[in-house]
């Protein structure tokens, strides 16, 4: 199978078959992740393979809405299931597991799908909706993010369908700031949180690493940032040992052991034993390391003995006469320094005299800098997003719309679209052609109202360049 080929290509494990990778991927394997973090950029068919293959479903489920699996993962799961075509309900799951990850452009277009079928399928799932849960606040955390991805209009338009009193609709109009949270929700929700960060700090460590406490700080929005700090103040200190790290904290005293005994306390006798009494301490032995005083005995200080008288002072030098001068360097001409054939200096025939030994003078490298190295032009923001376009990836032009309309959301629509010609007027583009299932994406965005403007204007430049002519 091509898709067992792409997860098995960074050597992260040797699977056999699709069902021993997922058997690992289900207990969270390390390299079972990895690997699924390769299939991110995997063809469509090879991610349709994997979602489509027995219980893969469920599974890349299970690790799309697992917040402790790193983002990666999450991501190529959740896209597997999209390029699948994945309905409700699950979508609904999906949504609310993994909605937070919208905003992320490696989702490319199925990222829009994941708001829009998503949003519709988890309103009608119905269950116990009007309860303020952690589920509420992780469709909260979803709506946020997904306004990103659709725009806060349409967020508005698929929560008009929502139920009267659903609590993660409630939430979710008040993270986008819509309207504020109703005077029972808001106590709920403080209720929730300071439960939820007590019984977070009672579990031990080992039940938060295998997810069987509640997670702290919960995946909910900004707008809830104040009420989970308030939930911490609030919430009881204090943490449960970690027997992992201190294993003798988590011990507990042997029973008929304890480790402090009250004074005055009898002792525990066995049947038919006599104990004797205590044995006296003697009142002359002294603890080791105590201080012991011991009185001071005044000792007379030895006599110095004088110095003798100063002597007359040495003869100066000589008034008249010439002054001592050290003798002039010798001007006989130094011998240049050997080289054999290969390079190596020839050292000097008297290194060995005890009389003439000199140290050979070093061979110092010639003052002269080599020229500075020619260095290649760096590259623009989008040579990568053009060049993913030549080599027929399905996600390269959504890609270079996402990065088009970050840039004129950054600088503005015109800096954006100087750069992308500037990119284009490089010679390495000069002479090749699109694709043509990338140039029909490229028509398919410049065509469509509903793109953003960005996206368009990014289209045509790139269409106006590679079919129309070479402007």
């Amino acid at each position: 199978m091509s898709i067992l080929a792409t997860l098995r290509q960074d050597r992260t494990g040797e699977w056999k078959n699709l069902d021993d990778y997922l058997r690992e991927l289900r207990r969270r394997e390390t390299g079972a992740l990895a690997a699924l973090a390769g299939v991110l950029t995997a063809p469509a068919q090879e991610q349709k393979e994997l979602a489509g293959h027995g219980e893969a479903g469920a599974v890349l489920l299970e690790v799309a809405s697992d917040l402790r699996v790193p983002k990666g993962a999450r991501l190529a799961a959740a896209r597997c299931l999209l390029e699948a075509g994945i309905g409700p309900p699950a979508v609904g799951h999906l949504f609310t597991g993994a909605g937070d990850l919208a905003t992320d452009p490696r989702l490319g277009a199925v990222g829009r799908k994941l708001v829009e079928a998503g949003l519709s399928a988890a309103l009608q799932l119905g269950g116990e909706s009007s309860q303020i849960t952690l589920a509420a606040g992780a469709f909260a955390r979803a709506v946020h993010a997904g306004a990103s991805a659709v725009g806060q209009a349409r967020i508005r338009e698929l929560l008009s369908g929502a139920p009267e009193l659903h609590a993660g609709a409630i939430a979710g109009r008040f993270a986008l700031g819509i309207e504020e949270l109703p005077e029972g929700h808001r106590a709920g929700w403080k209720r929730l949180l300071q439960e939820t960060c007590a019984a977070w700090r009672r579990a031990p460590a080992a039940a938060r690493r295998v997810g069987l406490a509640p997670a702290w700080p919960p995946n909910l929005p900004e707008a809830f940032a104040a009420m989970i700090r308030e939930a911490e103040q609030q919430a009881p200190a204090g943490e449960a040992p970690d027997a992992a790290r201190d294993p003798a904290a988590s011990k507990k005293p042997a029973a008929g052991k304890p480790e402090e005994k009250a004074k005055g306390a009898p002792p525990k006798v066995a049947a038919g034993k006599t104990l004797a009494p205590a044995i006296r301490r003697s009142p002359f032995r002294r603890a080791i390391g105590s201080v012991m005083e011991v009185p001071a005995s005044p000792r007379p200080m030895e006599a110095v003995a004088a110095r003798p008288a100063a002597s007359e002072p040495p003869p100066g030098p000589a008034a008249h006469g010439p002054l001592p001068l050290a003798p002039l360097p010798s001007r006989e001409k130094k011998e240049e320094p050997t080289f054999d054939s290969r390079g190596r200096q020839v050292p000097r025939a008297d290194r060995w005299s005890e009389e003439q030994f000199e140290w050979a003078e070093p061979s110092l490298p010639s003052p002269e800098l080599p020229p500075p190295p020619r260095v290649r032009r760096a590259q623009g923001p989008f040579a990568q997003r053009v060049q993913s376009i030549f080599e027929d990836r399905p996600e390269a032009v959504e890609r270079l719309c996402a990065a088009a309309e970050a840039r004129a959301a950054s600088a503005g629509e015109e800096p954006m679209l100087r750069e992308i010609s500037a990119e284009l007027s490089r010679e390495v583009w000069r002479e090749r052609t699109l694709p043509p299932e990338q140039a029909q994406r490229l028509r398919a965005v410049a065509g469509d109202a509903a793109q953003p403007g960005p996206w368009r204007s990014a289209a045509r430049r790139l269409l106006d360049f590679f079919v129309s002519g070479r402007a």
